[in-house]
């Protein structure tokens, strides 16, 4: 789950990046600020410049899910919303102050290199979800988290206990007992 570096980097040569720019529309958001909610249609690609963000989704009984975090560097889409058209079935809400860059996908539509952009940004989320859903599907609690440990290590001290858990697919009773028993592993 390797978070891509910002595409246009290899996507674009330099007039289409100062095109691309003159269509950003800067953001900043203040920690449990929605960027977007379930049932809203987010036409956008997103850039995180600073800060952390995750995608969540609570259930009718209230309980929570997480999707994904996005942190700086991230370039993010609804693919599903893109894709079929129906509103965004997750929110995207700010844990930290956020400064973000957001692209109307109507105007980067109008970029050559957009196809090309696109592909890149489809490919990597493939490959984050292809991994995290074989990891939840194959892999024990504690694996889990060794493995969010792993290749996140920033995170797990800026991201809550229970909202790790909520992303891990555990409970943060079962969160703090793992934690316990990797502090006693010699």
């Amino acid at each position: 789950m390797d978070r891509p570096p910002f595409s246009r980097d290899r996507v674009m040569n330099e007039q289409e990046a100062a095109r691309l720019l003159s269509f950003a529309r800067p953001l900043t958001l203040t920690p449990r600020t929605c960027l977007w909610h379930a049932g809203d249609r987010p036409d956008l690609l997103v850039r995180v410049e600073q800060g952390l963000l995750r995608a969540k989704v609570v259930l009718a009984d209230g309980r929570e899910y997480i999707k994904e975090f996005y942190w700086e560097g991230d370039e993010f889409i609804d693919f599903h919303h893109l894709l079929s058209g129906e509103p965004a079935r997750y929110s995207v809400e700010a844990l930290e102050p956020c400064r973000l860059q957001l692209f109307n996908l109507g105007d980067l539509r109008q970029l050559s290199c957009w196809p090309a952009w696109y592909h890149h940004l489809l490919a990597v989320q493939l490959r984050i979800k292809e991994e995290k859903e074989l990891l939840l599907l194959t892999e024990s609690p504690q694996a889990r988290y060794q493995h969010f440990l792993q290749r996140f290590p920033e995170l797990d001290a800026r991201v809550p206990d229970h909202q790790i858990a909520a992303y891990l697919g555990i409970t943060p009773i079962s969160l703090s007992r793992i934690r316990k028993r990797l502090r006693n592993i010699p």
